[in-house]
């Protein structure tokens, strides 16, 4: 098969590393074959796919980074600026497609872009610390965004996914660009894992490859490897034997020349001779130093921009984690996209899987009895769980108070000896760093933990964690931020943010309010209200449901996409047998493909028309399907959040007055985001499908609220 390779948007933009052309994309290539249950008929079937053809976007290397191009290439940039006629440069508005500069976009409440970036900049200049964007699709946030950077000096940006990132990347680093100060273009980052880069060290292996010395497990069975390692270590004067006992990640990690760690300003770092020590301030207010080895590895590169980039680019995960640990730069304000479910996540919930933590402290060795004594006894207490747990088994349905249990204790003691800290954060890939990032979130609230147990197949024993106190987690985000800009189309109502987020000193902007597009119901005759308790009573059967799910796709108009609330909406394998529900994709196939498919290629596939149908769970956000990409949708059930779910049990147990209002307001910021996937402009189009009732009950509401009926 040939080899296809899509942008960020899913575009196909090359096959077998010949580009297309613009006027050829699109032409001849969606098949009018219905998804059959098994396969999408797109000619071979996938069956040529099965040995990963498919190539997702290359290591990155440095020479991507685009903040750091030469100064010569920034100065050629300026004077073609001089030669473009900016008559519409202004304070608060800057941007450009290649020599033309954009104008800012109008709403239909007669605000500009650059009139809500003078909004914000104006609240942010006058004090206020926490301000809301709303606006809808059409609003063009991201480029709002960018100009409230350009004119504070510097800021974060935080989407929830890498896909987002790589938007960014595409948009703005390219054709499209902002100056700062007219003098020079804005310095923009994407700040990525080590599996984005490509290693110098192994070229052609990731950054993430165990094999590297910063990665390599510390074990016996890698004595060799380590050997080579100690001995290849340019900070290591003066080498002797080798002592498995005695090693430590600093023994070997210098063996390869560009890594270079990011450390506290306060702790000693001596040995770095050869590395250039760059200072800056964290957003937690304390100084950290860069020890930048050799130059070339655009992972470790990268981080040249928390000194040199106007704008850093992070995804959720990576954004959180660094302010977590204090070393993400102080900036000037931060910007957070799809800034409703960033605040979702911001209730602490995290599985830990005790047998890995307590295979992963054997493998640090600190230096210190103190720090080796720590270790020691949270082996301990981890095999005391794991004993009492063969003994009594395991209710995964019971919440327990985690002052109660033996894991309260393993977190304190990860978090109390310093050493011990600093010996985990130089391995940055053993399993015990996530563990000690999960620490230092729930100890500020340790009053108020609980968790679950369960075991996997391989009997390894985890641990959920929950917290539902939002308060530290806030207070922590604001003071290590200047300023805070969050942006949606889908903002918590305000008595959400009140009484769930104890948030109540800000201000709410608005862009565009207008939702854009058009819905239309089609009905199969077979809808009824998939709640639980129509289930659990016997008034309806899971055949019932399987058949009438079955009824939308074989009624819906092509190209379908279905978003599937949970695996468990789809019928087995068996299911498909017995009910006869050949238009389905059986909930083991979806699982599989979705397991398999970690470039987006299932997407991607679907809005280049190789397919017809898209069945998944990935699509609610950040993925959008516009105009005859999408034009039927169907919803498995309303998007109510899982009642099962840990996190839901502890908050319902906790905080019964506030329950309902975060479930119900949770659940209908999911479902009009998942809508809004295939509305992206006033002349979108689609038809809604849905076997349960909920879900045509409210986009019938939605039609009454926008007059259409």
């Amino acid at each position: 098969m040939e080899r296809m390779k899509f942008d960020s948007q899913g575009t196909l933009v090359g096959v077998d590393g010949s580009l297309i052309k613009e006027s050829d994309r699109g032409k001849g290539i969606r098949k009018r074959d219905r998804y059959n249950g098994n396969n999408w008929n797109n000619g071979d079937n996938g069956e040529n796919d099965e040995h990963g053809e498919y190539k997702s976007e290359k290591l990155k290397r440095s020479e991507d980074l685009e903040f750091l191009k030469e100064e010569g290439e920034e100065k050629v940039g300026i004077e073609e600026e001089k030669r473009t006629e900016d008559i519409f440069e202004k304070s608060y508005w800057n941007l450009f497609s290649g020599k033309e500069a954009l104008a800012p976009l109008k709403f239909s409440n007669g605000k500009t872009q650059e009139d809500v970036v003078k909004e914000i900049v104006s609240l942010i200049e006058n004090g206020k610390k926490i301000i809301f964007l709303h606006g809808t699709c059409g609003t063009g946030k991201s480029a709002i965004a960018l100009n409230i950077a350009r004119v504070l000096g510097s800021a974060s940006i935080v989407v929830p996914v890498k896909a987002l990132q790589k938007q960014y990347e595409e948009d703005y680093m390219g054709n499209k660009w902002l100056n700062m100060d007219s003098k020079r273009k804005m310095k923009i980052a994407m700040i990525t894992g080590r599996d984005n880069h490509d290693s110098l060290f192994f070229p052609g292996k990731s950054c993430a490859d165990p094999s590297l010395p910063e990665n390599i497990k510390i074990t016996e069975k890698n004595y060799e490897k380590i050997k080579e390692y100690y001995e290849e270590n340019p900070l290591i004067r003066n080498k002797v034997n080798v002592d498995m006992d005695r090693i430590r990640r600093m023994s070997i990690a210098p063996a390869n020349p560009y890594w270079s760690p990011i450390l506290p300003a306060d702790f000693e770092a001596k040995q770095f001779h050869d590395a250039t020590k760059r200072r800056y301030k964290g957003c937690d207010g304390k100084d950290y130093v860069f020890y930048h080895r050799k130059r070339g590895c655009s992972y470790y590169d990268q981080y040249l921009s928390y000194l040199m980039a106007d704008v850093n680019i992070f995804n959720s995960a990576k954004y959180l984690a660094e302010i977590n640990i204090g070393r993400k730069p102080e900036t000037e304000v931060e910007i957070i996209d799809e800034a409703d479910d960033f605040l979702d996540s911001l209730f602490i919930q995290e599985e830990i899987n005790l047998t890995r933590l307590k295979a992963a402290l054997k493998l640090i060795f600190p230096e210190s009895k103190s720090a080796k004594d720590v270790i020691d006894e949270i082996i301990s207490l981890i095999d005391l769980e794991e004993k009492n747990k063969r003994a009594l088994g395991i209710d995964e349905d019971a919440i327990f108070k985690i002052s109660d249990t033996k894991i309260s204790k393993v977190l304190k003691l990860l978090n109390s000896n310093q050493e011990l800290k600093a010996e985990i954060a130089l391995d940055e890939l053993n399993y015990s760093n996530r563990v000690l990032t999960v620490a230092e979130d729930f100890l500020r609230v340790i009053d108020e933990v609980y968790l679950s147990y369960r075991k996997d197949e391989d009997d390894n024993l985890y641990s959920k964690i929950v917290s539902t106190n939002l308060k530290s987690k806030i207070d922590e985000l604001i003071s290590k931020s200047k300023a805070i800009v969050f942006m949606s189309g889908t903002l918590h109502s305000p008595e959400v943010l009140k009484r769930v987020f104890k948030i109540s000193d800000y201000e709410t902007v608005e862009a565009e309010t207008l939702n854009f597009g058009n819905v239309e119901i089609i009905r199969t005759g077979k809808e009824f209200d998939c709640k639980y308790t129509n289930f659990s009573n016997g008034s309806k059967t899971r055949e019932d449901y399987l058949t009438a799910l079955n009824s939308c796709v074989e009624r819906a108009k092509l190209p379908l996409l279905v978003h599937v609330n949970a695996f468990q909406d789809l019928p087995s394998d068996e299911d498909k047998m017995s009910f006869e529900v050949n238009s389905l994709m059986s909930n083991e196939k979806l699982k599989e493909i979705q397991k398999e498919d970690k470039t987006g290629r299932a997407v991607s596939i679907f809005k280049q028309g190789l397919s017809d149908s898209l069945f998944t769970t990935k699509c609610s956000r950040g993925v959008d399907f516009p105009g005859d990409v999408c034009k039927s949708m169907i919803f498995t059930k309303y998007p109510n959040p899982n009642m099962q779910d840990t996190f839901w049990k502890v908050l319902m147990k906790t905080h019964s007055d506030y329950f309902w209002d975060f479930y119900k307001d949770k659940a209908r910021r999911e479902f009009l985001q998942r809508l809004y996937r295939a509305l992206r402009s006033m002349d979108d189009h689609v038809y809604i499908l849905s076997p349960d009732l909920r879900v045509l009950e409210a986009v019938q509401g939605l039609q009454k609220q926008n007059g259409e009926i």
